[in-house]
């Protein structure tokens, strides 16, 4: 696949938003998308109101030009590599399977400048992944937390859903002690905030500003502006009509660290995946940030105008980086750390340490022997799994300490120092039209995911709460007939009501029996699907009984490329919602990703039979099982389901 002149420019353009912005900060960013590469657009974007202009802005091309599923036909040739690489700032040459997969991302470009949403010089980066946390929604949002409390000059924060709660209060504590500092040093911080709560407000302007009666409201309970004199808080509630959700989760804070996560800000008893990442690419993430709000910024950002620069000294891994804390210590290794830094007396950042974490069982008696340490102090596995949203939730296996350090359940993943590696944000737009056109795939997001499936030559790895979008099933199904293997790591009964909506795909049940059935027996050995088990159960729990439930979101191609974010491997992530992602090339942070999944659950325990139906140890199939399906019934589910998704009660 040949990088077109229009790519090739488009990436080498000198103009971005960001900077548009900081030359001119009162305007809205949107209208700077309309005309920042107008000599590049096909038509002209509407200049309506915020709903249609966005619209305009986001999408363009039709069916007839993306009927290849967002996937030019071929392979690139060497020299097609070659020009791919001067496409991006990624300090180093990437590996050509990077190179491959980014060759149809860049095709996407071709149709629409904002295929990736991201000014196009900014889609191609370098930086380093620093932390990654494979766990329950409290301790992302912890460091979420120790993040937020040491912003000086701006934090710009995205959710898909925001809901009163343990987690939401935990980041109202954030804002709230951010705001005790910045008062103390005379200076505010700038906050930026969105989330998406449908309001009938959005039929008629999809970037709502959020009031102080919303924020006061039950259901969202934030601090009153009133109570926060350190921050200058704005709040942008946004949604595309019908269908075109805001599925972001990502954070930066001063320009200097980018959070991406795959949970919402409310509490479930979910494993999630978080990833802390440092470098440039925190530039191009800021420019989807500003791409997203959309609107003017009432005040703007202070740091429009001060790209990213690395640390001095280098990056820092582990508890020397600058938002660590002892929370993020697991294991024997961890324990071992803690106590060490609790005796230097000021050796760690977090001045709570005498209050954190119980003391050694070992030593006190006060816990069994042989409890782990996870999160920064002693506790079970259960009780750290029962953190999330259900207390009463039991183990049903035995906890035996292991006996490698490598296997213990340790859900914070501090990654071996490494160097900077190449980079891409791999994106979509919202698109609120019904239906699954063809034209909903030409984007970055579905050009990455649709690559890695065809340039593969060994191995995929894909674990992802939902799968029924028909290019991935097919991708999938493509992949294992070339023999390539392909693993993944599925939530059964999750979002059954959703996914049981006509168009959407159908249930992870119907989807695995569907797939098997389109093999050879040959073939179904090269195909490994495996229902989500929690680390302290003896098999897997439907979603449904919202005990033990999986919200991750990862592929990894043949060991060395990444892509890890926001989007699911269902029709609504891949037709519908915006998506912030990244694509990362370094087989070492892959390997520990794959790693710190597999010893913190039991999944890899527990494989589907090769006719897509999972069977116990004894031949038993799960019992409780939604009896959610196609026909009328599994409709009516469905709408009951998506009502509750929107209200907050569902799984998204």
């Amino acid at each position: 696949m040949t990088v077109s002149d229009k790519a090739y420019s488009l990436t080498h353009s000198q103009k971005t938003l960001t900077a548009a912005l900081a030359a001119s900060p009162a305007s809205s960013p949107g209208d700077l998308v309309k005309t920042l590469y107008a000599e590049h657009h096909k038509k002209p974007v509407s200049s309506a109101g915020y709903l249609e202009t966005f619209m305009g802005v986001l999408q363009h091309g039709n069916d007839t030009e993306t009927q290849r599923l967002g996937i030019p036909p071929g392979e690139p040739t060497q020299t097609d590599l070659d020009r791919a690489a001067e496409c991006g700032d990624f300090g180093s040459r990437p590996s050509d399977l990077f190179l491959k997969i980014y060759c149809d991302v860049l095709a996407t470009l071709d149709t629409n400048p904002w295929a990736g949403v991201v000014s196009p010089p900014l889609l191609g980066s370098r930086g380093v992944v620093n932390l990654s946390i494979i766990s329950v929604i409290p301790d992302i949002i912890q460091h979420h937390y120790d993040c937020i409390v040491r912003a000086e000059s701006e934090v710009f924060l995205a959710t898909n859903f925001w809901q009163a709660s343990k987690s939401a209060s935990k980041i109202c504590d954030a804002l709230l002690e951010l705001s005790r500092r910045a008062m103390k040093r005379g200076k505010k911080v700038v906050v930026k905030m969105m989330y998406d709560r449908a309001n009938l407000k959005m039929l008629m302007e999809s970037h709502v500003i959020v009031d102080d009666a919303e924020m006061a409201s039950d259901e969202v309970k934030l601090p009153k502006r009133s109570d926060m004199p350190g921050i200058d808080f704005e709040l942008v509630n946004f949604h595309q009509p019908v269908f075109g959700t805001f599925h972001c989760k990502f954070m930066i804070v001063d320009r200097k660290v980018a959070l991406l996560n795959s949970n919402n800000i409310q509490d479930r008893p979910n494993m999630e995946m978080m990833i802390h990442l440092e470098g440039p690419i925190v530039d191009s993430l800021y420019d989807t940030a500003l791409i997203s709000w959309f609107r003017p910024m009432r005040p703007p950002l202070p740091l429009l105008n001060t790209r990213y620069r690395p640390p001095e000294g280098g990056y820092k891994f582990g508890m020397d980086n600058e938002y660590a804390t002892s929370r993020i210590l697991d294991g024997r290794r961890g324990a071992e750390l803690f106590k060490t830094l609790r005796q230097e007396a000021g050796g760690i950042h977090d001045r709570d340490l005498e209050k954190e974490g119980r003391e050694d069982p070992a030593s006190s008696g006060s816990l069994p022997a042989g409890v782990p340490f996870i999160s920064g102090t002693y506790q079970t596995i259960t009780e750290h799994l029962n953190a999330g949203a259900q207390p009463d939730t039991h183990a049903t296996i035995l906890y035996e300490p292991p006996a490698s350090s490598r296997d213990e359940y340790t859900p914070h993943v501090l990654h071996t120092h490494h160097g900077e590696c190449p980079m891409v944000l791999v994106n979509r737009a919202p698109n609120g039209n019904p239906g699954n056109a063809a034209s909903g795939l030409h984007n970055a997001q579905d050009a990455a995911w649709l690559a890695g499936l065809k340039y593969a030559q060994r191995k995929i790895f894909i674990q992802s709460p939902t799968l029924n979008a028909v290019p991935v099933v097919g991708g999938i199904l493509d992949a294992v007939r070339r023999g390539i293997e392909c693993t993944l790591y599925i939530d059964v009964g999750f979002n059954d009501g959703g996914e049981a909506l006509p168009g959407q795909g159908g249930t992870n049940e119907e989807v695995s029996k569907t797939m098997f059935a389109q093999l050879s027996d040959e073939e179904k050995e090269k195909l490994k699907l495996y229902w989500y088990t929690g680390k302290d159960q003896i098999k897997p729990i439907n979603a449904s009984a919202q005990k033990r439930n999986c919200h991750v979101k990862l592929m990894i191609i043949d060991d060395s490329v990444g892509i890890v974010g926001n989007g699911n491997q269902d029709t609504q992530s891949w037709y519908h919602s915006q998506e912030v992602n990244v694509m990362v090339d370094n087989p070492i942070v892959c390997q520990e990703w794959f790693d710190g999944i597999r010893r913190n659950q039991n999944t890899h325990l527990h494989e589907l039979e090769k006719d897509g139906i999972y069977r116990d140890q004894y031949g038993n199939p799960l019992t409780d099982s939604t009896g959610v399906g196609s026909g009328f019934r599994g409709v009516v589910k469905g709408i009951q389901g998506s009502i509750a998704r929107v209200r907050g009660k569902g799984g998204f």
